[in-house]
């Protein structure tokens, strides 16, 4: 049985690294860890610590970058001179070890509860870091509905169009990732620009004019082909009052 004396400095890792990185890769992320919070020494210097040849720290730092697990940045020393500078990121990328159940000492389990199979956990059973990732991902939620409020409509117009006057290719997340990026007032506005858009084009065909093809739903918010239309007034219904003949008035 392996213990750490008191008072000796050492480096920690987490286990979760294991099979995931090579045996230089792993030295290389030792080295950079042990002079934390100052990472920046020279490769030479990382070679030294490593035991291995300047060449292969470059490569091996090069694969720690693209595997997301370091950070490659840039200082200025006290000569004025650019140097390295790293973060080592494998804390950030690995999964933390679940809360151990208070109701456990030593191996002994102080109390059971009964485990119903196929039933989803209260939000009392859940760990804190779960409820609140829970609630963040409810209140996300509810943002992004208001922000596409009406869409559905404007989409279903959109689909309305003839397949004959619009591409075949529709995609409606792209088009709500868009219409969201809308402001309100535009948002209101967008299912009468596209009625006039249509009606604009329809009537050029009739006129044997060229008319473009209506595009996929998000270019044609992206592109802001509605903006021509959105200072027309608005249409208004024709009266239904009849005047009646032969009065003053």
């Amino acid at each position: 049985m392996s213990f750490i004396p008191e008072n000796t400095p050492f480096i920690a890792l987490p286990s979760a690294l294991k099979g995931k990185v090579t045996p230089y890769q792993l030295s290389v992320l030792w080295v950079l860890q042990s002079y934390y919070p100052n990472i920046w020494p020279s490769y030479p210097k990382i070679a030294k610590d490593a035991k291995m040849c300047r060449d292969k720290v470059i490569k091996t730092v090069a694969e720690l970058e693209e595997l997301g697990l370091l950070q490659k940045q840039y200082r200025v020393d006290e000569y004025g001179q650019r140097t390295n500078c790293y973060r080592v990121n494998i804390w950030s990328q690995l999964k933390a070890l679940p809360v151990p159940d208070t109701s456990i000492r030593a191996g002994s389990l102080l109390h059971t509860t009964p485990v119903v199979e196929n039933y989803p956990p209260s939000r009392s059973q859940l760990p804190p870091q779960s409820l609140s990732a829970t609630l963040t991902k409810t209140m996300l939620s509810k943002t992004n509905n208001y922000k596409t409020k009406g869409f559905d409509t404007f989409w279903k117009t959109y689909r309305s169009i003839s397949p004959t006057m619009r591409v075949v290719s529709q995609s409606k997340k792209l088009a709500k990732d868009q219409y969201a990026k809308l402001s309100r007032k535009t948002q209101e506005k967008l299912s009468r620009c596209l009625e006039a858009d249509i009606r604009a084009r329809t009537k050029q065909l009739k006129n044997d004019s060229f008319a473009p093809l209506f595009p996929d739903c998000f270019r044609w918010i992206k592109n802001g082909q509605y903006e021509q239309y959105l200072e027309l007034p608005n249409q208004q219904k024709p009266s239904t009052f009849k005047k009646l003949k032969n009065t003053p008035f």
